[in-house]
């Protein structure tokens, strides 16, 4: 649909909205997405050796997991399974010796997911209350990604990120 028309064509929730199947196929790939970038902040926060930069990237944890579980739910309603993310190694997305190395890749994860959500509200006519939990978690990656910009600002960008 096209942006310009969005709030007038749902406005009272008018238009066509894909199936709770569909939703269900669109959300799967956020959630192993989102499953990874966990695990990438798990593997840097364990690492980091800055204290500051450790305690900053370990206060965004807590809303990380929400929305996660925000995701999984609304995969749930519409009659699915989300993937659990079992399947993943401990340390498997992480990546970096050093804490540049570490923070920059955690802030090209997060960049992609933030870039899947905006794409995906955009993409498809969400039921309502999808296209509010998208934008919701879109809001909090945009967040994430402030925090880690002015973490990484001051470092240099290794080779290879």
């Amino acid at each position: 649909m096209f942006p310009v028309l969005r709030p007038l064509l749902n406005k009272g929730g008018a238009g066509r909205y894909i199936s709770r199947e569909e939703t269900v196929e669109r959300l799967l790939p956020l959630v192993e997405q989102h499953n990874r970038l966990l695990q990438a902040y798990h593997y840097t926060v364990e690492r980091l050796q800055d204290g500051a930069a450790k305690e900053q990237v370990d206060a965004l944890m807590p809303r990380l997991r929400t929305h996660l579980a925000k995701l999984d739910e609304t995969i749930y309603s519409a009659g699915g399974t989300p993937p659990l993310g079992t399947h993943l190694r401990p340390g498997e997305t992480g990546r970096g010796r050093t804490d540049a190395e570490m923070l920059y890749h955690v802030l090209d994860l997060e960049r992609a997911f933030h870039d899947a959500l905006t794409d995906e509200v955009d993409a498809v006519h969400h039921q309502e209350r999808t296209r509010a939990i998208l934008g919701h978690l879109a809001r909090g990656s945009a967040e994430r990604l402030e925090v880690l910009r002015t973490l990484t600002n001051p470092l240099p960008r290794p080779a290879g990120y």
